[in-house]
């Protein structure tokens, strides 16, 4: 009984006390108390009697006191385990000798700074997509290398775990050329140090599913949960959570380390810190061109202490913000909506439930080989990331390097390329149409600087710089590929042929710039190509092809290919509009000028290009897919076996092609061979892709990831986009034994595919604007929402009453 008591009183003294009121005599008293050997004093037992009536009101009013009064708590309980240690009361991380057990822990407390909030239980937000050991990537480790950490991102603010720095969609320093994206001081928490000598348990975990990076250390005493995420529905912020479950006899101390508040080389900063939040002002130092001039940046952060202190018996959820955006008030405004949604527990949860809809949208699964299945969400998660979840103004497109690099001259600096219609949106487009019209949009935006571009250069319409960031205008670092690789325009205007074949969207020809976009391209290649009148063709001289070991050619196959298609293109848009275009495009189209070889049936790669010469890349393979111009299988097969031979090292995407174009021509073993050679890019715990084989280049290289999706999607896929229809040929990827496409988007509806060794399952998930139909080389059936349709593996297509 006398124990009850003295804990009771304890309990009400430590709890009640005016902040800085524990004097020499109360700790005296204390502590014979606590070993048993004296009692209070009156004067003691006065005081807390007394504080327990005056203190009690002030406490339920004054939140600003609790705060006091944790910190205070904290202090004396410290002083207790002191005091209980010198008696040798207690041995350190014995729970046993306390009287009390894991059972007995206290309720979890989310924190805030000084706000602090008493739950029943931690949220625990799991995605209905977890997958184990398909959409976790864990290790005991991190790589040596912090090249291959992974990146976590929203297509607004990303980093690299562990990095240094944060960067901002469409925030670039440096002028004209030596544009960059723009480095920020990292304010989240880098490391943990953990000061206890107990042993430790440690795991990273990239979860695909959840979008977000896991560090945890557990030890038989305590365990620590370390999460790190872009917030998918909240844009501006980049979110950290730590969690600690103390649950032995001593109070745990974490040490926090973080990137100091500074001046970078691209952004002069000032800040401001209070107890509850920082703010930090950018402005960046150089402009990329006039038009565009200095950029201010707005970070509001929470205040990252020197350490965490854990309590015995406590467990407690740390939150640390940081929002980033253009707009100050934006910034701060997505900061506490952040801290408002984490204690109304859902900040997790939201993030979640954001990529949950996502993967429900749109994913591959893949079974029987794990490594396949993973590198299919990983990928997608990586190219995801980079991208907002709809059309954005400010969005201002794909890197090679993704939005978690692009610094000085690393990682192609952060700017676009023909990457992005090339490689990284086809997938995109394929199983996120919303998401695709958003990277099509990043060309509208520019639009007048191409077409100042042109002017510039002596042309009519839009020409695009083959690189640009903020401006749209020209900041290729090497001269020679803004002066010769003009296919960029090409490459834009078969993007959106693409966009226009799966979605026949005529909103955004006639109200959104398309419309226009895709004649004044088509009015740059009229201007661009001469006529032979020798031969009465036309033709394109003074490029630089794909493969830019040839810097300066005349009639690059390639090139003149994809100016034939937008050439092209305006025809089906007066299709769709219901427009004439000038005919002078399909005039010039018809007779463009597209080398081949006959005696030897072959597309030479440009004129007098000599066979067995080394190329760089994939580029007159490129002409059977994506470009599907037509030819013989013996052309087709020729092309191939002519340019595999002659590409020694390319870059990652080069071999997705060649697997996509071994399929075509029913080549499976070769298909197999080149497909699987992607995979030697690929770094692991991580799935981290670089563009050399070797590991050097663009690291997070999402080029190579979106031509991999693609030689899954219409290689064994087997998907082809056409004005009228789909047409697919499912097939078995190596090793596996099912392959499913959920998500595929076509003109309003979504359609599922499933594929086994011998049948292929079609199924409506959301109804399209048309009716649809699905043909096979056997029977014709109409598609209808809860009737999946099952037939033996074959070619087939979707076919919508237009």
């Amino acid at each position: 009984m006398m124990f009850l008591v003295r804990d009771f009183l304890l309990l009400f003294y430590v709890t009640l006390y005016i902040p800085g009121q524990i004097t020499a005599k109360d700790e005296t008293n204390m502590s014979g108390w606590l070993s048993g050997s004296s009692q209070l004093t009156t004067d003691f037992t006065r005081r807390v009697l007394n504080q327990l009536f005056q203190e009690t009101v002030i406490r339920l009013e004054n939140e600003k006191r609790i705060r006091h009064l944790e910190h205070n708590f904290t202090l004396l309980a410290n002083k207790i385990d002191l005091i209980q240690k010198d008696k040798g009361l207690v041995k350190p991380h014995d729970a046993n000798h306390t009287g009390r057990s894991h059972e007995h822990m206290e309720p979890p407390v989310l924190s805030h700074g000084e706000r602090h909030l008493g739950i029943q239980n931690f949220p625990d937000a799991v995605s209905p997509f977890a997958i184990p050991d398909v959409t976790t990537l864990s290790t005991e480790s991190l790589p040596s290398d912090h090249r291959l950490l992974p990146s976590i991102g929203n297509g607004h603010v990303a980093v690299v775990v562990k990095g240094d720095t944060v960067f901002l969609n469409g925030l670039y320093n440096g002028h004209n050329i030596t544009s960059h994206r723009a480095k920020l001081p990292a304010v989240f928490i880098k490391d943990i140090d953990i000061k206890s000598t107990d042993h430790l348990k440690t795991n990273y975990t990239l979860d695909l599913a959840a979008g977000m990076f896991i560090e945890e250390f557990k030890s038989k005493t305590f365990s620590i949960e370390f999460k790190i995420f872009a917030h998918r529905a909240v844009k501006q912020l980049l979110v950290t959570t730590v969690t600690v479950k103390n649950m032995g006899a001593t109070t745990l101390n974490l040490g926090l380390t973080t990137s100091k508040i500074a001046d970078t080389e691209d952004v002069e900063i000032t800040s401001s810190t209070t107890d509850s939040i920082g703010v930090i002002r950018g402005r960046t130092k150089e402009s990329e061109y006039e038009v565009t001039g200095l950029q201010n940046v707005t970070m509001v952060h929470t205040p990252i202490p020197e350490e965490i202190v854990v309590l015995p018996f406590k467990q407690t959820t740390h939150l640390f913000l940081l929002s980033v955006d253009l707009n100050p008030t934006i910034a701060k405004d997505s900061f506490h909506k952040g801290i408002e949604m984490f204690f109304s527990q859902t900040l997790e949860s939201n993030h979640v439930n954001t990529w949950a809809d996502l993967w429900r949208n749109g994913r591959i699964d893949i079974t029987g080989n794990k490594t396949l299945a993973t590198l299919a969400y990983s990928s997608l998660y990586y190219i995801l990331s980079s991208l907002p979840l709809e059309e954005s103004h400010d969005f201002v497109g794909l890197s090679p390097g993704d939005l978690a690099h692009g610094s000085g001259f690393e990682d192609y600096m952060g700017h676009v390329f023909w990457d992005q219609e090339t490689w990284m949106y086809p997938p995109i487009l394929l199983l996120h149409s919303k998401i695709g019209k958003a990277i099509v949009k990043t060309r509208t935006r520019t639009m007048e600087a191409a077409k100042e571009t042109a002017r510039m250069r002596g042309y009519k319409g839009a020409m695009y710089p083959w690189e640009t960031a903020l401006s749209g205008f020209d900041v290729t670092e090497i001269p020679i590929y803004f002066l010769n690789e003009q296919h960029i325009t090409g490459d834009i205007s078969f993007g959106i042929r693409q966009y226009l074949y799966m979605t026949r969207d005529v909103q955004f020809l006639l109200q959104e710039s398309g419309k226009e976009l895709v004649t004044e391209i088509a009015e740059f290649w009229a201007s661009r190509v001469l006529l032979n009148p020798s031969t009465n063709m036309y033709e394109i001289h003074g490029v630089m092809p794909p493969d830019e070991w040839n810097k300066l050619v005349n009639n690059s196959a390639f090139t003149n290919a994809v100016a034939k298609w937008s050439l092209l293109l305006p025809e089906f848009v007066g299709k769709l509009t219901n427009t004439d275009p000038d005919p002078r495009y399909k005039e010039i189209a018809d007779r463009m000028y597209i080398p081949y070889d006959k005696q030897v049936d072959y597309h030479p790669e440009f004129d007098d290009y000599a066979i067995n010469t080394s190329v760089k890349q994939a580029d007159v393979v490129l002409l059977g897919y994506p470009l599907m111009v037509d030819m013989s299988e013996t052309t087709r097969k020729n092309d191939l076996h002519i340019y595999e031979a002659v590409t020694p090292s390319g870059p990652a995407m080069t071999w997705s092609m060649f697997s996509i174009g071994s399929l075509e021509i029913g080549d499976i073993t070769e298909a197999s061979t080149q497909f699987l050679r992607q995979l030697l890019n690929v770094a692991k715990p991580f799935n981290v892709w670089t563009e050399l084989s070797d590991g050097t280049g663009a690291v997070n290289f999402i080029t190579g990831m979106g031509g991999f999706l693609q030689s899954l999607l219409f290689g064994y896929g087997g998907f082809r986009l056409h004005p009228d229809r789909i047409d697919f040929h499912g097939r078995l990827p190596p090793s596996t034994t099912s392959f499913n496409i959920t998500g595929v988007d076509y003109l309003g509806g979504a359609i599922d595919f499933s594929f086994i060794t011998q049948t292929t399952t079609v199924s409506l998930i959301r109804r399209a604007r048309y009716p649809l139909q699905l043909r096979t080389k056997y029977q014709n059936f109409m598609l209808s929402l809860g009737n999946p349709i099952t037939f033996t593996n074959t070619e087939a297509s979707i076919v919508p009453d237009l």
